[in-house]
């Protein structure tokens, strides 16, 4: 929906696609440090029911590094997130999108945002190509 993001849409439900985003950006060099359970947080702290919705929280190490030996402040805006939100049609997954994420910090980091890009992409892509 936004310019700031990477989307596509799987046709498999919620659990099927984390196990899928997950193991995709494995393949990227992205592991999952966090995953917030944002349904069952609304269900607890407001009694709604909103639906399948997932936050992981994606870190490629290496990269990450990277980044902070340019700006050490770019960790406010680490990891990178991927959201997982129940659709009409199976599953929208939504990632942050690096380029964007990274155009409010230091200038020397847009080569590396183009590479965590490029590899975000991949993953999203490997989603619909194994689907089709």
């Amino acid at each position: 929906m936004g310019d700031y993001t990477l989307t596509t849409t799987v046709p498999t439900d919620l659990a099927t696609t984390r196990e899928a985003v997950i193991a995709a950006l494995g393949e990227e060099g992205f592991g999952i440090l966090t995953e917030i359970d944002v349904q069952a947080t609304m269900r607890e702290k407001l009694g709604e029911d909103i639906g399948g919705y997932t936050i992981l929280g994606a870190c490629n190490p290496p990269m990450a590094r990277r980044a902070i030996e340019v700006d050490p402040d770019v960790g406010a805006l680490l990891p990178c997130n991927v959201v997982l939100r129940e659709a009409a049609d199976g599953t929208d997954v939504v990632a942050a999108d690096p380029v964007a994420m990274l155009r409010i910090a230091d200038d020397g980091l847009a080569e590396l945002a183009d590479e965590v890009r490029e590899r975000i992409e991949r993953a999203l892509r490997g989603l619909t190509a194994a689907e089709g």
